[in-house]
C-alpha cells in the first residue's frame, strides 16, 4: 500500500480542492493523476512505485518550466502567471531536493566504491538519490569529480 501514497494523497486533495471550488488545483491534479497511471499501464500490473510516481511528476515539472521560460521569452504575461501558480502546486508534492553540496558527498561515495567510471558512478549516485536530484545536476558534478581525479 505505501506505493500508491502519494497517487492517493493527489486524489485526496482533489477532492479538497474540488470543494474549496478550486478549478487550478482541480485541473492541476486530475491531469497528474492522468499521467501517473498512463505511466503505471506502460509498467508490469503491480510495478508502479512511489519512485515512477515522483519521476512522472518531475518530468511535467520540467516540461512546465520549459514552457514558463519560453512564454517569458514571448512575453506572455497571462500564460507566465498560469505555469507559475501550476509549478507551485507540482513543487508541493515533490520532496526537497538535494544541493549541490550534498550530491558532492554521494559522488564521492560513489567514485569510492565504484571507481572512475562515469556510468557505473551515474548508476549508484542515481540509485541513492532518485526523486531528489535533477539528473542534469548529477551529471555535472560527476565529471567534476572524476575530472579532477
Amino acid at each position: 500500500m505505501q506505493d500508491k501514497m502519494l497517487k492517493d494523497k493527489i486524489k485526496q486533495d482533489i477532492f479538497i480542492a474540488m470543494k474549496d471550488r478550486n478549478t487550478k488545483k482541480v485541473g492541476v491534479l486530475r491531469f497528474l493523476v492522468s499521467l501517473i497511471d498512463k505511466k503505471a499501464l506502460q509498467l508490469p500490473p503491480g510495478e508502479m512505485k512511489e519512485a515512477d510516481e515522483l519521476g512522472v511528476m518531475q518530468k511535467e515539472l520540467k516540461n512546465k518550466e520549459e514552457s514558463l521560460a519560453i512564454f517569458e521569452k514571448a512575453g506572455r504575461e497571462d500564460l507566465v502567471m498560469d505555469l507559475k501558480e501550476e509549478i507551485e502546486i507540482l513543487k508541493s508534492y515533490l520532496p526537497l531536493m538535494l544541493s549541490e553540496e550534498e550530491i558532492g558527498l554521494v559522488v564521492d561515495e560513489a567514485i569510492k566504491k565504484v571507481g572512475t567510471n562515469f556510468g557505473l558512478v551515474m548508476r549508484e549516485v542515481i540509485g541513492k538519490v532518485a526523486g531528489k536530484a535533477d539528473g542534469g545536476v548529477i551529471s555535472k558534478i560527476v565529471k567534476e569529480k572524476i575530472g579532477n581525479q
